[in-house]
């Protein structure tokens, strides 16, 4: 018998064994959820940076499923779109939202699923049409945008008081605290002038002349209702007058006009006749042409 034979066959048998078991492990091993998860679809508009493909997806903590792939789409905007694989057990709603959030200290993430409790319908999805799963920003990201406007407003006071130290410091100069010195003195002097005015009027010629003021007003609030009143009476009359001279002096021109008519008839008639004899005056004083034979006189 050839021992090289044997040691073949030997090899053979624990290579198959090894694969063999190997193949048993997988297979014990495998998580027959995997085949029977549904295809979701959510976006995300921040940096995804430590989050994995395989990475765990948790519904309110508990690990409901996977994120099978990690890409980006540039419609409807551009974004991070994350395919997540879960149980079909999961109680998705129309209010469940994805967030990313860390593992520990790790600094890997994962996907949480939350309910806003507002008790939306029942979520489903379709392989080749996967639903698309709302998305918000983590409260790590609502941090950072926190300390980064904070840093800004922090910037801007920053700002704001070195220009007050700048003026300060201009305040402090020498030529400053000069003008601000003579614009106090003018001030104190511009006071005083205005107590000496004050303290010069008469109080008494003032209460006389609002004592005028106040009877001229008594007198004005009696006499100019009176006086409008007689105004407008005698304006009306004298309208009345004037539209009544108005209607006869229409009515008189009028009858003028009709006595006139036969005198302009008769004028014109005179202006023809006279027209008529200038004619023929004009054409008797002509000189007749001398025929043959005849001799001027």
């Amino acid at each position: 018998m050839n021992p090289r034979v044997n040691y073949t066959l030997v090899g053979l048998f624990v290579v198959l064994l090894v694969v063999a078991g190997l193949m048993l492990s997988a297979l014990m091993t495998r998580d027959s959820r995997n085949q029977n998860r549904e295809l979701y679809y959510t976006y995300f508009y921040d940096s995804v940076s430590g989050l994995n493909e395989r990475a765990a997806v948790r519904y309110n903590g508990v690990p409901v499923g996977f994120v099978e792939s990690i890409s980006l789409v540039a419609e409807p905007e551009e974004a991070v779109r994350l395919g997540l694989r879960l149980d079909p057990s999961t109680p998705l709603r129309t209010d469940t939202y994805a967030s990313l959030q860390h593992q520990g200290i790790t600094g890997l993430l994962f996907v949480e699923l939350k309910s806003r409790g507002t008790g939306g319908d029942p979520l489903t999805t379709q392989e080749n049409q996967p639903t698309t799963i709302p998305s918000h920003a983590s409260r790590l990201v609502e941090i950072a945008e926190m300390l980064d406007h904070s840093l800004q407003q922090f910037n801007q006071l920053s700002a704001a008081l070195v220009q007050v130290s700048e003026q300060l410091a201009l305040m402090t100069d020498q030529g400053m605290r000069s003008q601000i010195s003579d614009l106090l003195s003018a001030t104190e002097r511009l006071v005083q002038v205005a107590e000496n005015r004050v303290a010069a009027f008469e109080p008494e010629v003032f209460q006389g002349l609002a004592l005028s003021m106040t009877q001229l007003v008594d007198q004005l609030s009696t006499q100019l209702p009176q006086s409008l009143t007689r105004l407008e009476e005698t304006s009306i009359t004298q309208l009345t007058h004037l539209s009544e001279q108005i209607t006869l002096l229409s009515q008189d021109a009028r009858s003028s006009s009709r006595q006139l008519l036969p005198l302009i008839r008769e004028a014109e008639e005179l202006l023809e006749q006279l027209q008529q004899e200038g004619r023929s005056w004009l054409r008797s004083n002509q000189h007749r042409p001398l025929g043959p034979g005849e001799e001027a006189r």
